[in-house]
């Protein structure tokens, strides 16, 4: 932790496996417990559109993020307002015997985003940002509210798990400075290829193309 900033955020996105204890989300929480260095500051979920399940238990459609500071950096919280997601309709009260829905009478079309993030679409393959074949790839959107809260221009971003360089084109893209790195080289090479494609392009990802272009089919022989 000596590499943070005295005031500086956290945020580690990890799974738990419904089929193992829920492994590793519980156990890397209790490890943290050791840095007391570092406060938890929220535990934040985004719900998948898509998800997984058989028919005999819940679909899995979650995604956790725990959130910790050292220190006491600034939160941006005008970074954070949302447009309304669909999801909250529905939420009816009678104001002057008229039965109305919480968009009706709210002041606002936008709110601001707590830690249950609905309206942040999953990437598939459809989607411009996406890389095929990184199936933990996280969501540009998400990755850019979670930098425009927590620092500002010119400021350091570090993603030690690189994999489909989602922070990287994030940092790109909002002018922050940004350090990235992965243990797997061929994530190393990919996060390198899509700056490069995004450099050169303005295109935040190859949709379904292949980003190892020498080893498309039409370059085989």
């Amino acid at each position: 932790m000596d590499i943070l900033e005295d005031d500086a955020h956290l945020y580690i996105w990890l799974g738990a496996d419904q089929k193992d204890d829920f492994f590793p989300l519980p156990d890397f929480m209790i490890i943290m417990r050791e840095f007391a260095q570092l406060c938890t500051r929220s535990f934040i979920t985004m719900r998948n559109q898509r998800g997984y399940g058989t028919q005999r238990n819940w679909m899995a459609i979650r995604q956790e993020l725990l959130y910790y500071v050292k220190g006491e950096p600034k939160f941006n919280v005008s970074a954070v307002y949302t447009d309304i997601p669909k999801i909250l309709r529905g939420y009816y009260k009678k104001v002057n015997e008229k039965r109305t829905e919480n968009l009706q009478r709210s002041k606002s079309r936008s709110i601001r985003a707590g830690n249950v993030w609905v309206d942040i679409q999953q990437v598939f393959y459809r989607m411009e940002e996406n890389v095929p074949r990184c199936y933990a790839q996280k969501p540009l959107r998400a990755i850019e509210r979670i930098i425009e809260t927590s620092s500002n221009e010119d400021d350091i971003v570090t993603d030690f798990f690189s994999h489909s360089g989602t922070t990287l084109i994030a940092a790109e893209r909002l002018n922050r400075r940004c350090f990235t790195m992965d243990i797997a080289p061929i994530f190393a090479e990919l996060t390198i290829r899509r700056l490069e494609n995004f450099r050169a392009t303005g295109r935040t990802g190859w949709q379904w193309n292949n980003p190892f272009y020498e080893m498309s089919d039409e370059n085989q022989t």
